[in-house]
């Protein structure tokens, strides 16, 4: 099956439906005609922000492996795994607004996309704390790793950006005078 294939078969993950329906349950009421809702999603600037956030996180993440492979800087990699982790919590809230407001075939893809992406931060904590004590092979390869899953997360997040051909749910409605 080729990759194009395989992105298509995750709108069909039909056994995720009822963990999505559960967060969805959770998400949805609490962002729907919110002010955070609105913010999350990017409403002030007439789109989804969680894209632009996604090149702090990735590119600190990518930058930090790109010194590592060089063998050289192991402090400035170390700082840009913790600017990759400190910029996750915003990236991921973000992701998780836009998510509430898609249908299920994109929730679907979302959940796996979500899934990719959290391997990707534990692996990258887990190569932030080994360094605290010393760089080594092991805090090196945490972090390929980490960019290998969040790269596989970019992948997927890309299908889900452009691929999934379902209309979305109904869109909340937002004023913008809520954030003032």
């Amino acid at each position: 099956m080729s990759l194009p294939g395989v992105l298509n078969s995750l709108e069909d993950a039909s056994f995720l439906d009822k963990e999505s329906d559960a967060i969805n349950s959770v998400l949805k009421p609490a962002l729907d005609d919110t002010v955070v809702g609105g913010l999350l999603r990017g409403s002030f600037v007439g789109h989804p922000i969680h894209p632009a956030l996604v090149n702090v996180t990735v590119g600190a993440w990518t930058s930090a492996v790109v010194l590592d492979l060089v063998g050289f800087e192991s402090k400035a990699a170390q700082r840009l795994i913790g600017l990759g982790l400190l910029s996750a919590p915003a990236t991921i809230a973000t992701g998780w607004g836009d998510w509430s407001t898609r249908g299920p075939r994109a929730r679907r893809v979302g959940i796996i996309h979500a899934g990719a992406n959290a391997t990707g931060v534990f692996l990258f904590l887990g190569s932030f704390l080994r360094r605290r004590r010393r760089t080594d092979g092991a805090a090196k390869g945490l972090a390929l790793a980490g960019l290998t899953a969040a790269g596989l997360g970019g992948v997927i997040g890309g299908h889900l950006a452009y691929s999934v051909t379902e209309e979305p749910a109904e869109q909340p409605a937002f004023d913008e005078h809520q954030l003032t």
